[in-house]
């Protein structure tokens, strides 16, 4: 493991210091410019050279660089649901955000061992019990007492939603658009029809089924019991649940989109029918880190 870091850290030098050399370089060849041009230009390249500082400071991180080993802006690290979210400073208003998970080629192994799956279920249930609950303004957390089933019919768009029903199960039959959808059930959930989720979070303490025509751009389910995923179902992110996440129709049925994520915590054996270098571990235990998706914001 340290020689594999020692040859990732060799790997990448030669890359940031090549960005390092080519920004150099290009501030050079704009001094040779007209006066107004090259005032204009100046401008642009130091911004640009802000965003290339940016990005090498993160690159160096997830190679595993000590902090002060370039002279890069510090690179801060918090989470977006159950990713790494690393970011580095372009200016007073503007960060390079990446995303990462750990790489299944350095962890897959080590889902093997019940305690560090039970890490992860432990994790995540705690952080998407706390997105749910601690749900932010404009959005307020609805509660209701009994078994709940909701109908939406909308051509257009569903408003955003967040709901805790206490003592009883929740059904969901859903047609339209949702930009965010926050669920959190005593009982079972089942969300079913054709609809399609920007974000959803689901918390089930009982079964989580997923039926129809369902999307999700961004998905996090959860469940203390089981998780049945049907054919239809299209999703990027994680479901986790304690003793199963079946694939009644087969996992090739479900359009599992990378990054995606799926576990059980009484299981040793992934259930999905993938090679490993697509699958991304939620960042609950150690490992190397592997960035899916970047963004300047």
């Amino acid at each position: 493991m340290v020689l594999d870091s020692l040859s990732r850290r060799g790997a990448v030098l030669p890359l940031v210091l090549g960005i390092l050399l080519a920004v150099t370089l290009l501030l050079t060849s704009l001094l040779q410019l007209p006066g107004g041009v090259r005032r204009v230009a100046l401008r642009h390249a130091q911004m640009q050279q802000q965003i290339y500082d940016a990005e090498s400071a993160l690159i160096a991180c997830l190679e595993g660089f000590p902090e002060d080993y370039f002279k890069l802006p510090k690179v801060d690290r918090s989470r977006l649901g159950p990713w790494t979210d690393l970011s580095a400073e372009v200016d007073s208003i503007r960060s390079v955000h990446v995303l990462a998970g750990i790489a299944c080629d350095s962890a897959c192994n080590m889902l093997k061992s019940h305690k560090l799956r039970r890490e992860i279920y432990e994790g995540f249930k705690q952080q998407l019990n706390q997105e749910i609950m601690l749900v932010k303004h404009p959005l307020k957390l609805e509660i209701k007492s009994g078994n709940r089933r909701i109908l939406g019919r909308d051509t257009g768009q569903i408003p955003s939603t967040a709901l805790q029903v206490l003592d009883g199960d929740l059904t969901l039959d859903l047609e339209g658009e949702i930009p965010s959808g926050r669920f959190i059930a005593d009982g079972s959930v089942k969300i079913r029809g054709n609809v399609v989720f920007d974000t959803l979070r689901v918390y089930a303490r009982g079964p989580l089924t997923f039926r129809g025509r369902l999307k999700a751009r961004f998905l996090e389910a959860f469940s203390e019991d089981r998780i049945e995923i049907s054919s239809g179902v299209e999703f990027s992110g994680v479901a986790i649940a304690r003793h199963e996440v079946a694939f009644p129709n087969g996992a090739d049925k479900v359009r599992m989109r990378y990054p995606s994520f799926v576990m059980a915590a009484e299981s040793a054996n992934l259930p999905l029918e993938s090679e490993q270098d697509s699958i991304l571990i939620p960042d609950f235990i150690s490992g190397d880190l592997k960035p899916f998706q970047w963004s300047l914001r």
